[in-house]
């Protein structure tokens, strides 16, 4: 058995996977907790007294030394999926210019172990096309990819590009609750839970609404004004209410829920 875990900064999601790497998670017990010490509990309890072949982990919390050596003793092989780890790999590998690992050799100091999980898993599935990946999480992040050709090889190569980072959905509604006086937190899942989002209207009526429209469809008029600026590339969401915001594109985006986790099990094929 092989496990992935991705420890974000309000939840962790683990994946159980088949000794050998699947397509897309094929066969996967996939969850989700709330806190790292849930996480190792119930990876223990999973395991009983064997051991998982493989751990890759993913976390952009503080770096935490107990829950990596806690990880390593439950696995033949643990990997810790950073900056570190994926410029050791890059050299070890010598990827081909159009091999999607490339793709991982374009990365700024200082990416996140998510993005960039969420970013090969992009390129991994739709390799070698240009695209603009949402990830809807604590924070929203953009990310653009370019298949960049070669003229003279005649080539086509995985380029990270760049990309944007802004408050997630939650996290706007936390931040107006917290920094003024009268707007209490409501929960914006529970909005999206009785409302078709193609249906928000854009001036609201009560709190509940205004709520809705200034920071719902703030993110989704976001994404539209992405795709308009970029219509040529490939639309993926990924990540808490992405299905909620692919509702809302008439059929442009392709939803891949646990980008970060095929990201992570491709990284285990290359091991």
């Amino acid at each position: 058995m092989n496990i992935l875990i991705d420890i974000g900064n309000t939840s962790c999601k683990v994946a159980f996977c088949p000794a050998h790497p699947s397509e897309r998670l094929k066969g996967a017990d996939v969850m989700r907790f709330a806190t790292q010490k849930e996480t190792i509990s119930y990876v223990r309890k999973r395991i009983g007294r064997g051991k998982a072949e493989n751990i890759i982990l993913s976390n952009v919390r503080k770096r935490s030394i107990y829950l990596e050596k806690m990880l390593s003793l439950q696995c033949g092989r643990f990997v810790n999926f950073d900056e570190d780890f994926v410029n050791g790999l890059l050299e070890s590998k010598k990827p081909a210019a159009s091999d999607p690992l490339t793709v991982l050799g374009h990365m700024p100091l200082g990416m996140g172990a998510d993005r960039m999980a969420a970013i090969f898993g992009a390129e991994v599935l739709y390799p070698l096309q240009d695209k603009l990946v949402f990830d809807f999480g604590t924070a929203t992040t953009v990310e653009f990819i370019d298949a960049v050709r070669d003229e003279t090889a005649g080539t086509l190569s995985p380029y990270y590009r760049g990309g944007s980072i802004s408050l997630g959905l939650r996290t706007r509604y936390r931040a107006l609750s917290h920094y003024t006086a009268k707007i209490p937190y409501l929960n914006p899942d529970d909005f999206l839970d009785s409302h078709d989002i193609r249906e928000i209207d854009s001036i609201g009526y009560d709190l509940d609404t205004a709520l809705a429209a200034g920071n719902i469809l703030g993110i989704m008029f976001e994404i539209q004004g992405y795709v308009a600026a970029h219509p040529q590339r490939k639309l993926i969401l990924t990540g808490g209410n992405s299905a909620r915001f692919a509702e809302g594109l008439d059929g442009k985006a392709t939803v891949e829920q646990d980008l970060v986790l095929i990201g992570l099990e491709a990284i285990l094929e290359l091991l």
